[in-house]
């Protein structure tokens, strides 16, 4: 990432699937800039109020909209995290949101889902004309021949980059499904130890599979050695309680004799 390049890492929750009928009601940003050589990440969220009548129930409740919504009509807006709820007017949240992605470059999960709410929302689109979706590029990483065919599940292609999906909670809020698109896009854009050629491919799954025989081999011969031992102590177990019985018996029959005499 070059140091005038912005990556904007976001999401919208949404009244409806639709952005001619419904409307953005939590918008999350995660931009990363970069200071000096180094790439940092700032998170933003804000909710706007909104027209509920307009609204389909079956997306508030993806959202948890009823559980979660925290503003008031009055305000127009608030700032949601991190930190403090902050009520502010609908114009006030707007503008920050447009200054926050002006020049940057949108990834997410479906961005051109959020790019079209976002649009509505602000009046205005300063960013890079082209979202990149982390669905896309995870395939990318691993191969389109190997991510299978269409249409790619956002949560095996998450899952085939080594990230988790988010948890119960942390789905379908706007900054839980920001922080997914940017774990995802930091699996993807690791430099890899070899090359992505076919040739580098094969090197690495031969490098791969003489470490995993040579493990293997270490197991086996632990697993011969811990066997050996269970076997001794099985062994040696047993003598102790015959040991035992006896000298219990041996005890028993000094009483008797002891006794009768």
């Amino acid at each position: 990432m070059s140091a005038q390049t912005r990556i904007a890492f976001v999401d919208c929750e949404t009244t409806h699937l639709d952005a001619e009928i419904g409307e953005a009601w939590e918008v999350a940003v995660i931009l990363r800039t970069e200071i000096d050589g180094r790439a940092t990440d700032r998170e933003f969220v804000w909710q706007f109020a909104i027209d509920e009548t307009a609204a389909d129930p079956k997306s508030l409740r993806i959202g948890r909209y009823h559980e979660r919504h925290l503003v008031d009509p009055e305000w127009g807006a608030a700032w949601t995290g991190p930190g403090p709820v902050i009520p502010c007017s609908r114009a006030s949240a707007v503008e920050a949101i447009i200054s926050i992605l002006s020049g940057a470059v949108l990834v997410g999960s479906n961005p051109g889902f959020d790019d079209r709410f976002l649009r509505k929302l602000l009046g205005v689109a300063r960013w890079h004309y082209r979202p990149y979706d982390i669905v896309q590029l995870a395939a990318a990483k691993i191969g389109a021949q190997a991510a299978g065919p269409l249409p790619w599940s956002s949560h095996v292609m998450s899952r085939a980059v080594g990230v988790e999906p988010p948890t119960e909670d942390a789905a379908h809020t706007a900054l839980g499904d920001a922080r997914w698109a940017r774990d995802v896009y930091d699996a993807v854009m690791v430099q890899e130890k070899f090359p992505m050629s076919w040739e580098g491919r094969a090197q690495h799954a031969v490098g791969l599979y003489t470490q995993t025989a040579v493990e293997l081999g270490d197991a086996h011969r632990e697993l011969r050695s811990a066997k050996a031992s269970i076997a001794r102590a099985r062994k040696l177990v047993t003598q102790w309680a015959v040991l035992r019985a006896y000298g219990g018996a041996a005890t028993e029959l000094r009483a008797a004799l002891d006794g009768s005499s």
